[in-house]
């Protein structure tokens, strides 16, 4: 008996928040305007073919995402946003790694913005910008970007809200691989690494641009010099977007280490997306071969990779808060190092189907007069 009141305790002390906006005769900005949690399970089937090692082939059902968001405002001028992992493997520095988001923003002018706290590396490009559980299958230097970084941000939005100017000095994403060198769990900021960013969102009626200019302080305190130049065409039925990147650990790398990304998205109607996505990456730099401390942190060196998929996204309409998916993608990955010759090549074959849930609880809430 206890223990149901209790819960309808709770139960009303959260619908009176929820509502206290509406209800209010003085307006409050709502201390909630979004609360969810959101999941994603896959069934995976991966062959893979190595030159040396032969083919192996595994499958089985996983869980990969299960996230906890909450944000909103905090008078008329601060709002905060939060997304935690709620299941995750632990951190590879801390366990604050599972925080992806943790910043509060203070608004003093409908131009301006500052922001602390965790966030996003400001970098450029559509696949980066992408939320991690809507990237349905990624290019290498996705998979090993560390991008949720804490550090602080100033920016600068026109007056049309189509063009954001932001500057950013956050931690590097080197931090990884100071916590492989054995830096001590958890002391990552001690290191010192810091990483620096321009970054400007740019929209032109149906063209949009992402752009970055960005330095990553190394192990060694030499930088990754890294350039992101998104673009994306968005129609009624279709859109497209073409990343360029680039990034250089030595003044000679112009030209050796980049990355090209595009996808392609056609909605046939409002509950199905057809989609078809490739990119090339390589690392043709001799840098990183020299000690541990200089690594690339996105591609090693002496490797390139060919990434090429299409699959199908599925809304139905009486349920927008479930997406089924499917694709098949095809990564290629050769292994070349001049300085002892060696050269190996690697396949994979992957086919996926899944499912992702988003549970809108502040939208339950309201619907319900709550």
């Amino acid at each position: 008996m206890k223990t149901k009141q209790l819960s309808r305790a709770l139960l009303l002390a959260a619908a009176m928040i929820f509502t206290l906006n509406a209800n209010a005769q003085v307006v409050f900005s709502p201390v909630f305007t979004q609360v969810s949690l959101e999941a994603r399970a896959d069934f995976d089937w991966i062959s893979t073919d190595n030159l040396n090692t032969g083919d192996e082939t595994a499958y089985g059902f996983h869980g990969k995402y299960f996230n906890f968001v909450v944000g909103g405002d905090l008078g008329e001028k601060f709002s905060y946003f939060f997304r935690q992992r709620i299941i995750a493997s632990p951190g590879h520095v801390s366990l604050f790694d599972n925080t992806d988001f943790l910043y509060l923003t203070y608004r003093p002018t409908k131009n301006w913005m500052f922001r602390l706290g965790k966030d996003a590396l400001a970098v450029g490009g559509f696949e980066y910008d992408a939320a991690p559980i809507d990237v349905l299958f990624s290019t290498n230097y996705w998979d090993n970007f560390y991008c949720f970084q804490l550090g602080a941000a100033a920016g600068y939005k026109s007056n049309d809200g189509n063009h954001l100017f932001l500057t950013q000095i956050a931690n590097s994403p080197y931090v990884y691989y100071g916590a492989q060198l054995g830096t001590a769990r958890g002391s990552e900021w001690r290191s010192g690494l810091l990483a620096y960013s321009l970054f400007w969102s740019g929209k032109f009626g149906h063209f949009n641009t992402l752009y970055s200019v960005n330095m990553f302080e190394r192990n060694d305190n030499g930088y990754m010099n890294y350039i992101a130049l998104g673009h994306k065409l968005l129609y009624d039925r279709w859109d497209i977007y073409l990343d360029i990147i680039h990034h250089a650990l030595d003044k000679d790398d112009w030209g050796k280490n980049y990355a090209i990304i595009s996808c392609l998205n056609f909605h046939v109607n409002d509950e199905i997306n057809l989609f078809a996505k490739g990119a090339y990456e390589q690392n043709k730099s001799d840098v990183d071969l020299i000690s541990t401390a200089s690594l690339d942190c996105l591609t090693p060196a002496g490797n390139s990779f060919r990434t090429l998929g299409m699959g199908i996204e599925y809304n139905p309409s009486f349920c927008k808060d479930v997406r089924l998916h499917a694709f098949v993608a095809h990564r290629k990955n050769t292994v070349s190092n001049t300085y002892t010759n060696v050269s190996d090549e690697h396949n994979s074959l992957t086919a996926n189907i899944g499912i992702t849930w988003h549970m809108n609880i502040h939208r339950m809430f309201l619907e319900r007069g709550l």
